[in-house]
C-alpha cells in the first residue's frame, strides 16, 4: 500500500533540497527504473524515498576542498554496479565489524557463541534475514 503521506514527504524534500541551490539534479527516476533496481539490488524503495528520486535525481559533482565525500549521492542510474552493492552492504559489514571486533551482540540472536566464528555466523545468518538499508546520502 502506498502512502500518500510518504510521496507527500519525499516530494516536499526534494523541493526543498532542489530550493537549497546546492546540488545539481537529472530528471527523476521512472517506474521503469525503479522496477529495474529493485530487481537488481534485491530491495523495494520506501515510498518517500521512492517519490524524493522521482522528483528529480540528485548527482554527484567534483568535490569541494575538504568535502570528505566524493561520490555522497548513491547513483541509481548509470552507476558502478559495484559501487553500489558495497554502499548497501555497509549496514551489515559493519555490525559484522562490532561482532568481531567489539564484542557487539544483538540480545534477540540469543546467546552469543563462545566461538569467534560461530558468532559471525549466526549474526550473518539473522543479517540476512533484516530489510535492507537503502542509502540516501552518503553512509
Amino acid at each position: 500500500m502506498i502512502s500518500n503521506e510518504g510521496v507527500r514527504l519525499g516530494a516536499e524534500a526534494a523541493r526543498r533540497l532542489a530550493q537549497m541551490d546546492l546540488y545539481e539534479f537529472q530528471a527523476g527516476l521512472t517506474e521503469a527504473e525503479f522496477t529495474r533496481i529493485e530487481r537488481k539490488y534485491g530491495f523495494e524503495f520506501a515510498t518517500d524515498h521512492r517519490a524524493f528520486l522521482a522528483a528529480g535525481l540528485p548527482i554527484n559533482v567534483p568535490p569541494e576542498d575538504g568535502q570528505t565525500w566524493s561520490r555522497p549521492w548513491p547513483e541509481w542510474r548509470g552507476g558502478d554496479v559495484d559501487s553500489l552493492r558495497r554502499q548497501l552492504d555497509w549496514p551489515v559489514e559493519g555490525v559484522l565489524l562490532d561482532v568481531e571486533h567489539n564484542a557487539f551482540w544483538y540480545e534477540g540472536w540469543g546467546e552469543r557463541p563462545v566461538d569467534g566464528t560461530a558468532a559471525l555466523d549466526t549474526a550473518r545468518r539473522h543479517l540476512a534475514e533484516a530489510p535492507v538499508m537503502v542509502p540516501v546520502y552518503a553512509h
